[in-house]
């Protein structure tokens, strides 16, 4: 290991442990807020001032930014609203939003548009490669919760929907610590007139190291549905005992995000290989159909945050 790197390696494991405590801090005391993007709250805008819109519609804006899906989950739980379909236990975002209601639901979008001004701060970097790693984060999300649905329809899991949302939100920790990230840069600019914040290499080792602990915390805060708090416990690993589950599309799905560059922060190229391997045996995909997909999505995922 080179100096270089082991220094940035500390730096990271300090910044982590005081991002870490702020964080979990904000979420015991209820105080963690957490902005729309940009893109997506425009659309909430957008939404809003449309008379009467189909629920199909907000489904398909809320479910391009993991932390808003997150907020209606929490909505549910509050609300004391199921987030499955009836008789069973598959994930299903519209039956969801029809459930808490054309108020509840009005609530959502204005306060993700509300939070427009500050999201256009918050999520905003001085420094172009972080800029760029918090675009990527974004995009590996939704890519994922595409790939994911698009794999389970074709292997027969038991619910698309379920793996879709299951991929949004297993790395609902980046999006959080990011935006932690983000406002320490902006406060520490304007107040010591700071050039920059930390490098971008340790800026994505902290996204990364408190990434699953973070995540976790905030899933059993906010009472995600059980199947949720699985993926963003552990999405490494495929269920072998369970072939139809839908935590194994999302697993490949994430490899294959990962494979297509499609991620922030460096990869473990012998991990998403071997990922994909296997993959590939237990849903019997071939290397051309899942060569195609990822190539597919990418090219739908870009569009979405210009």
């Amino acid at each position: 290991m080179s100096a270089a790197t082991s220094a940035a390696e500390a730096e990271a494991a300090k910044i982590g442990g005081w991002i870490e405590g702020v964080l979990l801090k904000r979420l015991a005391d209820d105080k963690l807020v957490l902005p729309t993007i940009p893109s997506v709250a425009l659309k909430c805008a957008k939404l809003l001032r449309v008379a009467e819109t189909n629920v199909k519609t907000i489904a398909a804006v809320i479910e391009t930014d993991a932390v808003l899906t997150a907020r209606v989950f929490r909505a549910a739980a509050i609300n004391g609203v199921s987030t499955s379909t009836p008789g069973s236990n598959d994930l299903n975002l519209v039956e969801t939003l029809t459930a808490l209601g054309d108020k509840e639901l009005r609530k959502l979008l204005m306060d993700a548009t509300a939070q427009l001004s500050a999201s256009e701060k918050v999520y905003v970097s001085k420094d172009p490669q972080i800029a760029a790693s918090l675009r990527r984060i974004w995009e590996h999300a939704v890519m994922v919760s595409i790939l994911a649905r698009d794999l389970a329809m074709l292997a027969g899991a038991r619910s698309s929907e379920t793996a879709a949302l299951g991929g949004l939100l297993h790395d609902i920790g980046k999006p959080v610590v990011a935006a932690m990230l983000l406002e320490a840069e902006r406060q520490l600019i304007e107040v010591q007139l700071q050039k920059k914040f930390v490098d971008a290499q340790v800026w994505i080792s902290v996204v990364n190291r408190l990434n699953r602990k973070v995540g976790l915390a905030l899933a059993e805060r906010w009472q995600l549905p059980p199947a949720v708090i699985r993926c963003v416990s552990d999405c490494s690993e495929f269920d072998n005992a369970d072939r139809a589950s839908h935590l194994n599309p999302i697993v490949l799905a994430n490899a294959l995000a990962k494979k297509s560059g499609m991620v922030a922060g460096p990869v473990d190229s012998d991990d998403v290989n071997a990922l994909l391997m296997i993959g590939k045996s237990m849903l019997g995909f071939s290397d051309d159909t899942l060569t195609k997909l990822s190539a597919d999505v990418k090219k739908r995922v870009a569009p979405l945050f210009d």
